[in-house]
């Protein structure tokens, strides 16, 4: 299922050695819209700056609008600050948002895992790449792929269809830039892991009709994670042809092979406490364990700009992405941390394909200034595993003295099956009317028909799940000035139900699709030195839960409420702060007696977070310092076991200087600098080992 041939990575070991022992820090590629023609305008800017909230970001049936004219709560991180902090999982670039939970280590066998305002994201439906279906599941994207990163917080069934009620992480590919660019990047992350990057793009023909952005990412070497490893080859092509002023084609493509061993399972049974947290470059993998993930990703599109007030998109995308992997689970058997060490191989393979039209643009009718978005989109997810899948339990130890066995010889076998499938088929549309120069009101349906087909190892149909459901969205927004926005809105969503845990007594069944509602009221500011957001949240979901029986249930609902806040200030010319808080009270409500009433599974009371950047400390050079604050969050529905709060502190700086005509860009990291020992919940009864003290060094040249 894997193609022969090897990644190519010597071209990207040629320019770097042109490059010698220098590489770079980002050339910043800011996107601005033209004005002129169907594309975007890309240019090179000379320094790092945040993400605004008059900066547009993704809103699915929405459209694009400016964070601050977005009627719910956001969050957008640039490539700059992506590459400053050298962050190399999702949950790192949000790590301060204080609404944002990291739920999974990245090396792992279920990385890029996060939760928002408690919420564990769907890995299916959950994060996409322009808009668009991604597959998620056992694999980290290549983060040197991406412009931005962008969060839509709280339920999108009417932006982007069945998802999580935590929100939505959307990927923005790199575009070709205006200039031609070429930069080449080296880095080294403790524990051995060294990492080679290539960015270039630029414009052909007479005036500039065709654009190109090609990365290509090598990466290799040991981490301090569980000591385990890394091996990964990326490469991403992005293509703009501007047939004429009017009318645009693009092709963005990704590809990934990322092997990584680390990872382990630790699995609590409410009959025994949590145990200490051990040293995060513990070794606890078994020899021969891992996960190996191939990945890719293409999309055509069109944009047909048909007035100066209306703009059409026509989209494919086709994305598949197969995981092989072995992982320990160490089952506790005692309030020791004597362990039951269970070994899992599996293969696991997913298929989407998506097509979307739509259209969106502005008229006056009836007095009043209109913004529509409509649209219609077809998508299908096919999952494939393993017919015979090893879950063994193959020795026992003690979490302080691990013993690590050899699983070379256990592999899955018996060949593959489908064992889900499902499909989607929506029509949306919205309207955004502007009542006065103060008040507007938005709303917006979306039809979604929606079929969920379990399958036996047979073939044989084992259970079915149809859906037929209209999710509104209402909003009144008021703007007192224009850099400030108050808004209230409300929202309803379906998600596919998580399946049955591995450890739970009917592991893997699945379950009909989960129904959510949500009202939010906030507010926005973006002032010259300073911008702030706030928003009370009120969520209602249907819950899923693990019972005294050891049996996955989908009984009663989950309350979700709470308040964020999120700021940056522009304290001195060169230091600025960004911090962020979350307050949030989550309870399972009208289930079987003894769960009713008890906090959430994995909901933590609160979250902080601060960062501060000190610029022109000297003159080229920045310095960053950052905390993250985890309260203690239920391990379990009845709340028999609790995970520890724990507090993490981050280090780093940035320097820049132009030597010989190129510029020349150094940064470094440290994370975790106190080495905390920590746990970092996953799902029910699940952790996993949190991140040891690791620093990292990159260095960039731009040609």
């Amino acid at each position: 299922m894997r193609p022969t041939t090897p990644f190519v990575k010597s071209s990207l070991h040629l320019a770097l050695a042109a490059a010698g022992l220098c590489a770079l820090h980002g050339a910043v590629f800011a996107a601005e819209d033209s004005g002129e023609g169907a594309l975007s305008k890309v240019v090179i800017k000379a320094t790092v700056e945040k993400k605004k909230l008059g900066d547009s970001v993704s809103g699915g049936a929405l459209g694009r609008k400016s964070e601050l004219d977005t009627p719910f709560s956001t969050k957008a991180v640039s490539s700059d600050e992506i590459e400053d902090r050298l962050a190399t999982s999702i949950s790192e670039v949000l790590k301060y948002d204080a609404s944002v939970t990291a739920i999974s280590p990245p090396i792992s066998t279920h990385p890029a895992t996060i939760q928002m305002r408690g919420l564990r994201l769907d890995d299916l439906n959950g994060y996409k790449i322009n808009g668009l279906a991604n597959i998620n599941r056992g694999t980290e994207m290549p983060l040197e792929m991406f412009e931005s990163v962008e969060v839509l917080k709280g339920l999108t069934g009417f932006m982007y269809g069945f998802g999580s009620p935590g929100g939505i992480v959307n990927y923005v590919s790199k575009r070709p830039t205006t200039d031609k660019s070429f930069s080449a990047a080296m880095g080294y992350q403790e524990g051995g892991a060294i990492k080679e990057h290539i960015d270039t793009g630029g414009r052909l023909g007479e005036e500039g009709g065709f654009g190109y952005r090609l990365n290509l990412l090598h990466e290799d070497g040991g981490v301090q994670e569980e000591s385990g490893s890394i091996k990964r080859n990326a490469a991403g092509l992005n293509l703009e042809w501007r047939v004429s002023n009017d009318v645009a084609l693009t092709y963005d493509a990704i590809y990934q092979r990322r092997k990584s061993v680390g990872g382990t399972d630790v699995v609590i049974s409410p009959l025994y406490v949590v145990p200490k947290p051990v040293a995060g470059d513990t070794k606890l993998n078994s020899i021969g364990a891992g996960s190996d993930v191939e990945y890719s990703l293409s999309t055509v599109g069109m944009e047909y700009r048909m007035s100066p007030e209306w703009v059409a998109n026509l989209s494919y995308r086709t994305s598949s992405s197969t995981r092989v992997y072995k992982k320990d689970q160490y089952y506790i058997t005692s309030n020791k941390a004597d362990y039951k060490d269970r070994v899992t191989s599996e293969l696991h393979g997913y298929h989407f394909d998506q097509a979307q039209a739509s259209f969106e643009g502005k008229v006056n009718a009836f007095g009043l200034a209109h913004e529509i978005v409509a649209g219609v989109s077809s998508q299908n997810l096919s999952s494939t595993s393993s017919a015979v899948t090893p879950k063994t339990y193959l020795g026992t130890g003690n979490l302080y003295a691990p013993n690590i066995i050899n699983v070379d010889g256990i592999n899955w076998s018996g060949g593959t099956y489908r064992d889900e499938a499902t499909r989607q088929e929506a029509a949306f549309a919205s309207d955004t009317v502007k009542l006065t120069d103060n008040w507007s009101v938005l709303a917006g349906a979306r039809y979604t028909r929606y079929n969920d087909n379990a399958y036996s190892t047979k073939g044989v149909v084992t259970a079915n799940y149809p859906a037929q459901r209209t999710t509104p969205t209402v909003a009144l927004m008021y703007k007192p000035a224009a850099d400030t926005t108050v808004y209230g809105s409300y929202v309803e969503a379906m998600e596919q139900a998580s399946s049955a845990p591995t450890s739970t007594v009917n592991a893997n069944q699945t379950f009909a699709p989960l129904k959510s509602k949500q009202a939010e009221v906030g507010i926005k500011t973006e002032r010259s030195f300073w911008n702030a957001s706030a928003a009370l949240f009120h969520i209602k979901r249907g819950a899923q839960y693990t019972n005294g029986a050891n049996v996955f249930v989908e009984d009663g609902e989950t309350k979700y409420q709470g308040v964020e806040f999120n700021t940056v200030v522009q304290a001195t010319k060169n230091l600025s702060i960004e911090g962020g808080l979350m307050l949030l009270d989550a309870s399972l409500e009208n289930a079987a007696p003894g769960y009713s009433g008890k906090r959430a599974v994995g909901a933590p009371r609160r979250q902080m977070s601060v960062q501060a950047t000190w610029r022109d400390v000297l003159p080229g050079l920045a310095l960053h310092a950052g905390t993250q604050y985890l309260g203690e969050l239920p391990m379990d529905a009845a709340n028999v076991n609790t995970l520890p709060a724990y507090t993490l502190f981050d280090a780093g700086f940035n320097y820049r200087h132009r030597y010989f005509g190129k510029m020349v860009s150094v940064r470094a990291n440290i994370s975790n600098i106190a080495n905390r020992k920590y746990w970092t919940y996953y799902q029910e009864n699940y952790l996993n080992v949190g991140s040891p003290r690791t620093a990292s060094v990159n260095v960039r040249v731009d040609f």
